[in-house]
């Protein structure tokens, strides 16, 4: 944006092209821009009215006055006229290369009842010419809006099985925790042994027992296409598979203008899986690379399990030191974080029989919500909820292991109103257990790399929370170690988050109402009346849901991440800077006292997000000495803000994206 300078700027340049501006002390910068409102997110969170950039670095903030020292002959001058400047934004959670666009059975994140869902993924198995016997990999279902009853079919197994028949098929939500397949899939499951048995009501109590809390069953105990978390590996399908990483490969590219488009000069790659590494590595062949990528390196602790059942940490630190010293060589990526998953997710299934329950990890047990579709407008709602001490259960329990047949799981649900499945105490389940998370982080630090810590449920945050205070000495400015999600936390662990200085990257969008997606969660948080009082301030989810300004407050530190692809591949920085404030997406805030300042919003984006990546001493504020990685707007965010104006926050534009110096994006190029 060499926008048309101003009189006063013309005049300066002027004269500093006949006489200069500069001596001996204040050597003439390569760019100067004035007339600014450049908020640096330095300590006193100053607002400057220019900066001065020699090669990759700012030489001068301060006011446009002062800056005409730095204008020499061949200095390049542009006149901001008040345009707001920020530093390069940090997304602290993002999944970039599931954002490269490719060819694909993509749905995104339609809702569709069963029958629609089965005439589309017919039409992509035509479309792609699918081989018989490969899997399709359907993108972008939505797991949490849609999937109703239609046509006859009443499971998502039902429906793949119209759609596909013999050719397995595999449904990925946008968060990849939750897939559905259809028979010919469960058909190809393994066991622990690799031995192909099919996953089925027989084989599940047995050989697949460790992976029942991920499995969705109908009232006969089958399998009902539902798949969650990591299951799809033990259906054969390898992580290569499923991302379509041979397409993904030559389109490396698309991923730096991508980002600095949307203002991102910095990102945590949240999951670096091994398969990622002919993307990263092309992306550093092609050199250039206009951000700053850092590499939580993933590796699937199972992987790594022997035959006493323990994690071989030790193991998984030889393979992330190789990948940590393969990239130190290289500009602009580096891999010095891990990624370890605490738990899974809070969303629950209402519409299968029986409802499906999160497999998130909580501190006290899930509720057993009963609901029921309006059979004249197919609207879900709430019955009520299953008494665990009822005299029914008692009965139940009194069994002991013995089974029910089908025909007394029937007559159960005949006699009582729901199923003898909803009779179970449970809070959902850690990924490993507390001892192995504790020896990871232990490994991990030993071997100086950060752990970023995926954890949604309160007992999942606790855990992390338990095993980084272990390890914490000092008082750190900002720990090195990273908590993501936080969906729930409990007042009690969110008061040793801000004391450990612990940097919680939330996904403010996610913040909001969403009527549909908050029917899969808060009914099994929260024992409510009716869907209707999902939203009662006296909830603990109201109260506990995605505590931004409660963390803040009590002195935590604050990052912010996308999750792209999740919901959208466009990080929208912007929607969810408006969202960290309003807490609104248009239906009403979902807890309004939770949200943050503008200047915090901008903090958690920029200077927080440094120094959750440890690299605040060369971004993440707009300091003198710093890399000049600066994004110019087409609004003033700040003033929306303080105006009362927040809506307009989501529609900004970048107009400019500057790295290390060069001008890398300009809107209209």
């Amino acid at each position: 944006m060499k926008s048309s300078l101003s009189p006063l700027t013309l005049a300066i340049a002027i004269t500093c092209a006949l006489w200069g501006c500069h001596d001996e002390v204040t050597p003439a910068a390569d760019h100067v821009f004035l007339n600014g409102a450049i908020y640096t997110a330095d300590a006193g969170r100053h607002t400057a009215g220019a900066i001065a950039v020699s090669g990759d670095r700012i030489v001068f903030v301060g006011d446009s006055e002062a800056a005409s020292a730095w204008i020499g002959a061949d200095t390049l001058v542009t006149d901001l006229q008040g345009k707001r400047v920020l530093p390069g934004l940090h997304d602290a959670h993002v999944h970039p290369v599931e954002t490269i666009q490719i060819d694909k059975c993509d749905l995104q994140d339609q809702a569709l009842n069963l029958a629609e869902l089965a005439v589309f993924v017919g039409a992509c198995l035509d479309r792609l010419a699918t081989p018989p016997g490969e899997w399709l990999i359907v993108k972008n279902w939505n797991f949490t809006d849609g999937n109703k009853p239609a046509d006859n079919l009443t499971t998502l197994r039902q429906a793949l099985d119209r759609a596909a028949g013999a050719s397995p098929v595999l449904l990925e939500n946008s968060d990849s925790h939750h897939f559905a397949t259809n028979s010919a899939g469960l058909a190809l499951a393994r066991n622990p042994a690799g031995e192909q048995i099919g996953l089925s009501a027989a084989t599940l109590p047995g050989q697949f027992r460790d992976l029942a809390p991920y499995i969705g069953v109908d009232a006969s105990g089958e399998p009902n296409g539902e798949v969650h978390e990591t299951v799809y590996l033990r259906l054969g399908v390898s992580r290569a598979v499923l991302m379509n990483l041979a397409a993904l490969i030559p389109e490396a590219g698309q991923i730096p203008g991508w980002f600095n488009r949307r203002g991102i000069t910095s990102l945590l790659e949240a999951a670096y899986y091994p398969e990622l590494s002919p993307v990263y590595d092309k992306l550093a062949a092609d050199g250039a690379l206009s951000l700053r990528v850092t590499l939580a390196q993933y590796y699937e602790p199972d992987d790594y399990k022997g035959g006493d059942d323990e994690v071989d940490v030790e193991a998984i630190m030889v393979q992330a030191r190789a990948t940590r010293d393969k990239y130190a060589a290289v500009d602009n990526i580096k891999a010095d974080q891990l990624k370890y998953f605490v738990d899974g997710v809070l969303e629950g299934n209402p519409l299968s029989a029986p409802p499906g329950l999160p497999n998130g990890a909580q501190l006290r047990n899930f509720y057993q919500p009963l609901f029921r579709l309006d059979p004249a407008t197919g609207e879900l709602g709430l019955a009520g909820y299953v008494d665990p001490d009822s005299e029914a259960c008692k009965a139940l329990l009194a069994r002991g292991d013995q089974p029910l047949s089908q025909s007394e799981t029937a007559a159960f649900n005949a006699s009582n109103g729901f199923y003898p499945a909803q009779c179970l105490r449970y809070r959902g389940v850690t990924t490993q257990s507390d001892q192995t998370t504790r020896r990871f982080l232990n490994a991990a630090v030993a071997n100086d790399f950060s752990v970023h810590f995926h954890a949604i449920g309160d007992r999942a945050v606790q855990v992390a929370t338990d095993a980084i205070a272990a390890v914490t000495t000092g008082k750190p400015a900002t720990n090195r170690h990273s908590i993501a999600h936080a969906q729930l936390v409990s007042p009690e662990d969110g008061v040793r988050i801000a004391a450990l200085k612990i940097p919680v990257v939330f996904t403010y969008s996610w913040a909001t109402r969403d009527f549909g997606y908050d029917a899969t969660v808060i009914p099994f948080v929260d024992r409510i009346s009716s869907l209707q009082a999902m939203y009662n301030p006296a909830n603990y989810y109201m109260q506990q849901a995605y505590p931004a300004r409660w963390i803040l407050d009590a002195g935590g530190v604050l990052a912010a991440g996308s999750d792209a692809p999740v919901v959208s591949a466009d990080p929208m920085p912007f929607h969810n800077i408006e969202m960290a404030v309003t807490r609104d997406d248009g239906d009403g805030p979902l807890n309004a006292s939770e949200g943050i300042g503008i200047l915090d919003a901008i903090d958690a984006y920029t200077i927080n997000g440094a120094r959750m990546m440890q690299q605040a001493d060369i971004t993440g504020s707009l300091e003198t000495g710093k890399k000049a990685d600066f994004i110019i707007l087409d609004r003033d965010i700040i003033a929306l803000a303080n105006e009362g104006r927040t809506a307009g926050i989501s529609d900004t534009r970048v107009l400019e994206t500057w790295f290390d110096g060069r001008q890398v994006y300009r809107q209209g190029q």
